[in-house]
């Protein structure tokens, strides 16, 4: 069987160019007739399937070349590198898939939940804090612990926490911070990260009282916002006798839209 490059190149979806940069990449070498005109049998064909296959498993051309003058023995090391790495990514992705599910539910729980409230017990979190609306920390241990959150664990959810004794005044000055659900850290393989390290803290499993707080991004919107929850917050705790039993927690969404959401999760009893 002998095909013209026009005709390989409608054999194989690919332009006579890409044919011709290959052929001087050295993957195939066509035989030449009188006149010149290139000639590819089914040896070529093979060969540029075993490239698209090579490329779709993320092999560069660089690996590709060097692939032309290696031994089996040298392909299959460098296969089984590349074997470990699509692993690898395997796993981080499906980490990530994990991530996107959490936060469309955490999306259909503002729809479900709207002006109103839900009472719930909170999972247990663990989180560090990277500063206030004021300041950020800065202490060179802390911020290596913000790091290994922010790019080490895969699954993690920007939040708030507001201490008990600020909650009901007009100064709440939320703690901001990075948390992962505690359920989580034997799954994502990350409690030698999380384990011992001075500032990581605890949120309990506990009873909440869960809110949302939706606004623009402006200070101004976000604190009518705020006030607003707590009158509606104060209004359910006397209909149901609740008292606040501990920090308040709220998790973050939407800070790329228009608006911003809090899912406040309010501990009581």
């Amino acid at each position: 069987m002998k095909l013209k490059i026009n005709e390989l190149s409608k054999v194989l979806g690919v332009t006579s160019m890409t044919l011709r940069r290959y052929e001087k990449q050295g993957y195939i070498t066509p035989e030449r007739d009188g006149s010149d005109y290139r000639w590819y049998d089914d040896s070529d064909i093979v060969k540029m399937v075993q490239i698209r296959l090579l490329r779709k498993c993320g092999f560069s051309h660089e690996d590709i070349s060097k692939f032309m003058d290696s031994s089996v023995e040298q392909i299959k090391e460098v296969s089984l590198k590349r074997l470990d790495e699509i692993d690898a990514e395997m796993k981080r992705l499906k980490y990530l898939r994990h991530w996107l599910k959490d936060n469309i539910q955490l999306i259909d729980n503002i729809s479900g939940i709207g002006d109103g409230f839900v009472k719930m017990d909170c999972p247990p979190v663990r989180y560090v804090i990277y500063g206030t609306n004021r300041e950020i920390y800065k202490e060179k241990e802390r911020l290596k612990t913000i790091n290994d959150f922010m790019y080490t664990i895969e699954e993690v959810q920007p939040m708030y926490v507001i201490k008990k004794e600020k909650f009901f005044t007009d100064d709440p000055v939320p703690r901001r911070g990075l948390a992962v659900k505690e359920m989580d850290i034997d799954r994502l393989d990350i409690r030698h990260i999380i384990e011992n390290d001075q500032f990581i803290e605890i949120y309990p499993k506990q009873t909440c009282v869960y809110g949302i707080i939706g606004c623009e991004k402006t200070e101004e919107s976000q604190f009518a916002a705020y006030l607003d929850f707590r009158r509606r917050l104060e209004k359910y705790f006397n209909e149901n006798n609740y008292t606040l039993n501990g920090d308040v927690m709220s998790f973050i969404l939407g800070t790329l839209g228009k608006e911003e959401h809090y899912l406040m999760c309010v501990p009581v009893k």
